[in-house]
């Protein structure tokens, strides 16, 4: 089972958002199962669900307007960075 994989200077980050309540928004690289391919999302650092080999969170598509709440499974993420 892989893990959401954050840096030390990305888990700092986060730790000092949180605390101050700021906006915590990641770009994830996931790939589909539907079609194969490899897409970027925006994902809301401060709404996740976790359910062991998958996550719920609010997200954007990069190629969408707007958002809508996603399950995401963490096998398939390829990279996380937080913006």
């Amino acid at each position: 089972m892989s893990k959401l994989k954050l840096n030390p200077i990305q888990k700092t980050r986060l730790a000092i958002r949180r605390a101050f309540a700021k906006d915590n928004m990641a770009t994830i690289r996931y790939k589909k199962k539907s079609d194969n391919t490899t897409g970027s999302y925006l994902i809301d650092m401060n709404f996740i669900e976790d359910f062991g080999r998958s996550f719920n969170t609010y997200s954007y598509a990069t190629s969408a307007k707007q958002g809508g709440i996603r399950t995401f499974y963490k096998d398939r993420i390829s990279k996380v960075e937080l913006v």
